[in-house]
């Protein structure tokens, strides 16, 4: 076995420990916090839309909803958000992470021939509307009728019986040693910054090695053979994203792919971004663990939901999404400037909306 494969192990492992000891970090920096951090954060989004935008603009800004939901949860556990506002940065999370695909698909390919840029902006396009419809549903569900919000109290209620839930955060100290130490000696807005950017840190780690290792001529073989059976696609987006735990990073990955013709059928691509994003939802769950919190796990319940219902509901509909898709794509890039401008205008909106709340 190449020695390069142990490397990206090792670098895996290191990254699996310091995504860890971050939400140990964030968690104790933000109790250390109190109401103070509380009330400030409350200023700034105190209602079910603000929370839903917020989340959008946020996963934007840190290009992983894995990272910001993880934040998300170690908030929840620490008392720092309530569970109603938890819930809707998750669902704004969601439709955050098609934003680094969308610029590598306008960046990247924008000046290449119209063919070229059209197949991998479409990638993109997939991904951005599936995610914009889940939005649709479940913002006004949870809105108007907080269900969300009963999925994530009853997840609370049924895993606070669990035994032996509140002995993770126990062992994760006897792991993490100097994390106390550390908060003694610095003030809770240092750790929480640092524990922030430690987290960052250690999913760039770990999405970097297994993103090596999947750059391999076999990996991309192996990739390049998914896309024959809708089921096979929805399988290896699933698996694939377990092992990079970013949809961000394994959507981007087809966008070269789709740009040089080796993928092209629409119907192939949704069901391989059902899978990543249900794949996705295990770094989240792992914080969630860590925190040893049922509210914690129960908002990680609601991540796990919106992934599954949105699967169960547009699976069946892979043929006339592809459809829609398809001609949506090409109306917009049928002008180039036109496209620039649909994403941008898409994604000041959420913007907009949170400053005028604040004000």
């Amino acid at each position: 076995m190449p020695r390069s494969v142990y490397r990206n192990a090792l670098y895996t492992a290191v990254g699996l420990y310091f995504f860890l000891a971050s939400i140990v970090l964030i968690k104790s920096s933000a109790t250390l916090f109190g109401e103070s951090l509380a009330e400030q954060i409350l200023r700034l989004v105190h209602d079910t839309t603000g929370g839903v935008f917020a989340g959008w603009v946020s996963t934007a800004l840190l290009h992983s909803s894995g990272a910001f939901d993880s934040i998300v949860v170690a908030f929840t556990s620490a008392g720092i958000l309530p569970m109603k506002l938890s819930v809707a940065a998750i669902i704004g999370a969601e439709i955050g992470t098609t934003v680094t695909p969308q610029l590598i698909s306008v960046l990247g390919y924008i000046r290449k021939k119209g063919e070229e840029f059209s197949s991998s902006f479409r990638v993109t396009m997939m991904h951005f509307w599936y995610n914009f419809f889940t939005l649709m549903i479940f913002y006004p569900l949870e809105l108007f009728t907080g269900l969300l919000t009963r999925i994530a109290q009853g997840g609370s209620s049924f895993f606070s019986k669990v035994p032996g839930l509140r002995t993770i955060p126990s062992l994760l100290d006897l792991i993490t040693p100097w994390i106390r130490p550390l908060l003694q000696h610095i003030p809770p807005w240092a750790g929480l910054i640092g524990g922030v950017c430690v987290l960052m840190s250690s999913l760039m780690l770990a999405e970097r090695s297994m993103t090596a290792t999947f750059s391999m001529p076999r990996s991309w073989n192996l990739i390049r053979a998914t896309f024959t059976k809708p089921l096979r696609s929805f399988l290896a987006g699933f698996i694939f994203t377990i092992f990079v735990p970013s949809t961000t990073v394994m959507v981007s990955l087809l966008v070269p792919l789709a740009a040089s013709g080796v993928i092209g059928a629409d119907y192939y691509i949704l069901p391989y971004v059902l899978g990543a994003n249900i794949g996705t939802v295990f770094d989240v769950m792992t914080a969630a663990l860590a925190t040893g919190d049922p509210v914690a796990i129960g908002v990680w319940l609601v991540h796990l939901s919106i992934n599954l219902i949105g699967a169960a509901i547009f699976f069946p509909l892979l043929r006339s999404f592809g459809v829609f898709v398809g001609r949506a794509t090409r109306y917009l890039t049928s002008h180039r400037l036109r496209a620039v401008v649909f994403l941008s205008v898409f994604h000041v909106i959420p913007v907009l909306v949170i400053v005028i709340g604040m004000l």
